[in-house]
């Protein structure tokens, strides 16, 4: 395991970010690949570096360590949170004391936070997400203002590939 303090990905067909992986060997590239077919495959760089991908997006992880194995799924939960939120929302987390998840703020806009767990089975994350206080469950969800998109992705046999 090692330590991630910046995560950058990008977005695209499985045959693009496949051919992309290949023309790109000084990073340390993952390819997941979505569960819903409305999705696209992501692509992670692990480097640590600066955001090489034209059009990335890249997040500074606060807290957690992101493990890399395969056949697991990957949940990417994107949220807008507010000052107040933020606060509650960290609490919560730091209470929560959850090793399979990865806290990380998007270094364009500070409101914006990815959430990504890591689970065996898509069925614990349901079961977690409809049980946690977390993600879900909080008063703020009921606000209209409140944004959230969460995808899930699985690592297969070819995700952490060259």
């Amino acid at each position: 395991m090692f330590v991630l303090k910046l995560l950058n990905m990008t977005f695209g067909s499985e045959v693009v970010l496949s051919q992309l992986r290949k023309k790109i060997k000084n990073l340390e590239l993952v390819q997941l690949h979505p569960v819903s077919k409305n999705e696209n495959d992501i692509l992670l760089d692990l480097s640590n570096g600066k955001n090489s991908f034209n059009s990335g997006i890249s997040f500074e992880i606060v807290s957690g360590i992101f493990s890399k194995k395969i056949n697991q799924f990957y949940v990417f939960s994107y949220l807008t949170l507010n000052t107040e939120e933020q606060k509650v929302f960290l609490t919560l987390l730091n209470q929560s004391n959850s090793s399979n998840i990865v806290l990380a703020r998007s270094l364009n806009h500070n409101f914006n936070f990815l959430l990504l767990s890591t689970w065996t089975k898509q069925e614990d994350f349901l079961l977690w997400s409809n049980t946690s206080p977390l993600l879900f469950s909080q008063k703020y969800l009921r606000n209209p203002a409140y944004q959230a998109h969460t995808a899930i992705y699985q690592s297969k046999a070819d995700s952490f590939m060259a």
